[in-house]
């Protein structure tokens, strides 16, 4: 039998203290609640306590070791975690398990959307890109990979804390740690079965490779293409083969003209220094540390020397 899924009303308490106020929205194995506790508001994930993949213990590990050590301005605080039960209709009593975090804005997979061509403009997706490399440092200095970059893993603040200008990277239940606790990196998996989305996962995902810190950067990239462009060359295909044979065809061992022509259809439309980029990430072993504060730099001076103003963003 799959797991009995959680559904909440408002006014339920959970663990007799987060009070539910309304549904945020739902996912394949739980849903997420807007909740109070006295003047705190929170949002409160939930999945069956045997859901076959369990991620909210993942999730609160990463979000605590980040606020640890005191570089969590991309992430949201986690300010609970638990087991509960509630009486739930027909189903009698549920157990789940649940997370609490810090609130957060609209997804960027919403806004870009409600946008002309699905796209931002580009100072808006550049300074986008910024922080998310930003965010991807931090997140890989604790020594975790992220495995499903995407839009709707990504969100803005909140415009009642005067936060719109930050974005915030969440979702980290498939999450991978990569390093040990004295620095040294993991020795990969002979073979890693696929995690992420489709549509941004890294050809390493593709090819059943254990991820990499490349990896996260290769599907921040895709996002910051499709952020920038409106479309990646594989949007509307749903084939998740063809897709990777997309990706497949800037590995080496290709015809150069085949890579070539990936590498241009990839980056139609965008700047020379995407290029420049996309070079850095495939170029890189499996043990490679990115070049964060080189990227951010190369896509800073773009916005400069093309004096193409950050903010104010798309959505403010």
């Amino acid at each position: 039998m799959p797991p009995q899924l959680v559904e909440l009303s408002p006014g339920m308490k959970v663990a007799e203290k987060w009070t539910i106020i309304k549904k945020l929205g739902a996912g394949a194995f739980g849903a997420v609640y807007h909740c109070k506790f006295g003047l705190r508001e929170g949002a409160l994930k939930t999945e069956p306590v045997d859901a076959s993949m369990p991620l909210l213990a993942m999730e609160a590990h990463v979000l605590q070791e980040l606020h640890r050590i005191k570089d969590d301005r991309h992430f949201t605080k986690c300010f609970d975690i638990g087991r509960d039960s509630q009486t739930i209709g027909p189903a009698g009593k549920v157990s789940f398990n649940y997370i609490v975090m810090s609130l957060v804005g609209p997804g960027l997979d919403k806004l870009v959307k409600a946008r002309p061509g699905r796209r931002f403009s580009p100072g808006t997706a550049i300074g986008v890109s910024i922080q998310m490399v930003n965010a991807l440092r931090a997140l890989h200095g604790i020594g975790y990979l992220h495995r499903d970059i995407k839009p709707a893993n990504t969100t803005t603040g909140r415009k009642e804390e005067g936060e719109q200008q930050i974005i915030y990277v969440l979702d980290f239940g498939i999450a991978r740690k990569f390093m040990h606790s004295d620095g040294s990196l993991m020795r990969p998996r002979e073979s890693a079965r696929f995690r992420g989305t489709p549509r941004y996962a890294a050809t390493s995902a593709h090819i059943k490779r254990e991820y990499a810190r490349k990896d996260d950067m290769e599907s921040w990239f895709y996002m910051m293409v499709e952020i920038y462009a409106g479309k990646l060359p594989w949007s509307g295909v749903g084939d998740m083969d063809a897709i990777g044979q997309f990706k497949e065809a800037r590995l080496p061992g290709n015809q150069l003209k085949v890579r070539t022509d990936a590498v241009r259809a990839l980056v139609a439309g965008c700047p020379e220094e995407f290029i420049t980029i996309l070079r850095h990430i495939d170029e890189m072993r499996f043990y490679g540390r990115p070049d964060y504060s080189w990227i951010m730099k190369m896509l800073r001076a773009y916005l400069t020397e093309n004096k193409i103003p950050e903010h104010p963003y798309d959505w403010e």
